[in-house]
């Protein structure tokens, strides 16, 4: 099955473990010193009211003994009488030898101010005392008293509520004392939970912070020296994979492409943006073989410069411009678009290189010509081609009727303009898709979506038309289309996994992932197995935009997967800073895999890298057995190309008729060993 799509810590925190224990013990300690107490009390009272019983016998026998004859006993009644009313007693009774009450007092049972489930909890038992009385030298009778609880069990009460307030207070008081001390000692231990969370997250940081405990110090100095080698280790790695990248593909004073990324790089338009024309544009500089003979190759390169600045600053407006230097003044400049969406920009670089055109330049600053291409198209035949148009404009190109190829666009912006719009109201969007393959698993780590528009019933092409859309500032609007599209087909899809594009324009567009924050939320169930990808340019634009949408993304567990990967030929340490689960690598290492061995080196790094950060590699445009085989000996995470599926149409109904074609079949078994 698909790997999960979040991973939730189960168990009981620490924090909650200590804490509950200390609340337990202290609320142990809280009842039981209360019940201790209460009951000490108790059993005082108890004692105290058989002293009390016992003294007002003693003292009440000797004070109505000269009154127990039968002329005086009404005196030794009134005197009895007298201290009973007090209240202190339950009963008083004066019994004769012959067990004949004489005189007999009681007091109600009832006791006010105080709850009946007290008094049957903590029970007082009055004690009864005797005292004999004496008429002469004779025993009059026996006086018995008993003691009334009514007082004791309201002291027993007050004592209670008393003793229940400061004990409360006491524990209340504890608490928080055990809870900033158990704070204060976790926090060290937050601050590494922090940064192995940081680590997955593909950020190192460094705690500098010593606990006092010694336990948790050894444990902050074992993590922080985790993040410094596992830090140590990707610096090293990303700048051996630099140093490589530079050598092989870079040019070091531009800072361009060089020949070799040209040729591995030339028909990744077709392949990446399933487009069927791209344009090529060569410029060659041809003062600069008298600059370097007259001035020196200081000036010379100089002189380089300014035209690369010229060049990126008016031909970089097109998403998905690559720029090479293929020779000493030879600079190519690749479009995934047709000439008719692009010649604008080569007439105004033109004319902005034609400024610069002086006495200084005896053959003039630099001169321009492009073409169309297309897939079939090979390296050496187009170059001839782009230098025999160099050769047959002898002088400075600057104008429009110069340019071969040049073809009127069959429609115009509005024209365009309206096109998209309908698309985006009420246009239907088809979809393929291409499974991307797990290695030794049979079934796919995700399936990548592609669009399919159709006008008049005719098929528009992708490139030109997500170009046309983002020159007229409508990328955003149709990423919205797509993405409610793609919610109504995965309703019927809810078990697989998909990968749909995320484009520059929305990338970093606040008010689309405002709509996307609020979207995702309302449509929860649909993007819980979803993909989205991101186009490495796009991406490097601005890391920091880039960063607050992963970071939105991954508050709903989606996950995302950088595309054309290494297409930039730019630094990799941004992934250090970058919450992402995938990383495809651009086609042309892929393509070009057999006959440059050094995109195996550059692969084998790449991918050593991403491990390193929990990163999945997935290399695509894998369309023979050969390259296949290869890629499998770099150990490489995931895979995808016509090799192993080419894309496939979707279609609802073929859901529902539960047929076993490969139309929509994510269930392939891939044999990968």
């Amino acid at each position: 099955m698909y790997e999960t799509s979040s991973t939730h810590s189960s168990g009981i925190s620490l924090k909650t473990q200590l804490y509950g224990l200390v609340f337990f013990l202290a609320l142990m300690s809280f009842f039981s010193s209360l019940i201790m107490s209460v009951d000490h009390t108790r059993n005082y009272l108890n004692e105290q009211m058989g002293i009390h019983a016992q003294d007002a016998a003693t003292s009440l026998g000797l004070s109505i003994s000269p009154y127990l004859g039968e002329e005086n006993i009404v005196i030794a009644e009134t005197m009895m009488a007298a201290i009973f009313d007090s209240g202190y007693y339950a009963s008083m009774v004066l019994v004769s030898p012959e067990n004949k009450n004489l005189l007999s007092m009681n007091h109600p049972s009832t006791i006010e101010g105080v709850p009946q489930w007290f008094i049957d909890l903590f029970p007082l038992s009055p004690p009864t005392r005797n005292s004999e009385v004496s008429s002469g030298w004779t025993i009059a009778g026996t006086l018995h008293v008993t003691s009334h609880p009514g007082v004791s069990y309201l002291q027993l009460w007050n004592y209670s509520l008393n003793a229940l307030s400061g004990l409360l207070f006491t524990l209340v008081a504890s608490l928080l004392v055990a809870y900033i001390i158990i704070k204060a000692v976790l926090r060290p231990l937050y601050i590494v939970t922090e940064q192995a969370n940081a680590i997955t997250k593909k950020q190192f940081i460094y705690n500098k912070r010593t606990p006092i405990t010694k336990e948790l110090r050894l444990v902050t100095s074992a993590i922080n020296s985790m993040v410094k080698n596992v830090q140590k280790t990707f610096i090293s790695m990303t700048d051996h994979t630099e140093i490589l990248t530079k050598e092989a593909y870079k040019d070091n004073l531009s800072q361009m492409g060089n020949r070799r990324a040209f040729e591995n790089q030339l028909h990744s338009h077709f392949d990446e943006r399933r487009i069927t024309q791209a344009s090529i544009v060569l410029i060659t500089l041809p003062s600069l073989q008298n600059i370097n003979l007259e001035l020196g190759y200081k000036d010379g390169d100089e002189y380089i410069l300014k035209a690369v600045k010229i060049i990126k600053l008016w031909l970089s407006n097109i998403q998905g411009t690559q720029f090479y230097r293929i020779a000493g003044g030879c600079f190519i400049v690749t479009f995934p678009v047709s000439l008719d969406l692009c010649i604008k920009n080569i007439e105004n670089a033109q004319k902005k290189l034609n400024a610069f055109n002086s006495n200084r330049y005896s053959n003039g600053f630099a001169k321009l010509v492009m073409c169309s291409y297309n897939k079939k198209d090979n390296t050496g035949d187009l170059l001839s081609r782009l230098d025999t148009l160099s050769t047959q404009h002898k002088a400075l190109v600057s104008s429009a009727d110069a340019f071969n190829e040049y073809k009127a666009p069959a429609l115009g912006l509005q024209e365009w303009k309206m096109l998209i719009n309908d698309i985006i109201s009420s246009g239907d969007i088809a979809f393929s898709f291409q499974p991307v393959v797990l290695k030794d698993k049979p079934l796919p780590l995700y399936s990548e979506l592609f669009t399919h528009f159709t006008h008049n019933n005719e098929s528009i092409n992708n490139g030109q038309f997500f170009a046309m859309a983002e020159r007229l500032d409508l990328t955003s609007a149709l990423d919205k289309k797509l993405i409610m599209a793609f919610t109504n087909l995965k309703k019927h899809y809810q078990d697989q996994r998909f990968a749909i594009n995320l484009s520059d324009q929305s990338l970093h567009d606040e008010e689309f992932l405002s709509w996307l924050e609020n979207y995702i939320p309302l449509n929860k169930e649909t993007f819980e197995n979803i993909v989205f990808e991101i186009n490495e340019s796009s991406l490097l634009n601005d890391i920091d935009s880039a960063k607050e949408v992963i970071a939105l993304l991954k508050q709903h567990d989606i996950k995302v997967c950088i595309e054309r990967f290494g297409s930039n030929l730019s630094s990799f340490k941004y992934l250090r800073g970058l919450n992402v689960d995938y990383v495809k690598l651009d086609g042309s290492y892929t393509r070009d895999l057999i006959s440059n061995p050094d995109n195996n080196y550059f692969i084998h790094a790449v991918n050593q890298i991403c491990q390193g950060l929990g990163i999945t590699v997935i290399a695509c445009h894998i369309e023979n057995e050969e390259t296949f085989e290869k890629i499998l000996d770099l150990s490489i995470g995931a895979y995808q190309g016509k090799y192993l599926q080419s894309p496939h149409k979707i279609t609802i109904n073929h859901k529902k008729n539960n047929s076993q074609s490969h139309t929509f079949n994510l269930e392939l078994a891939y044999d990968l060993t």
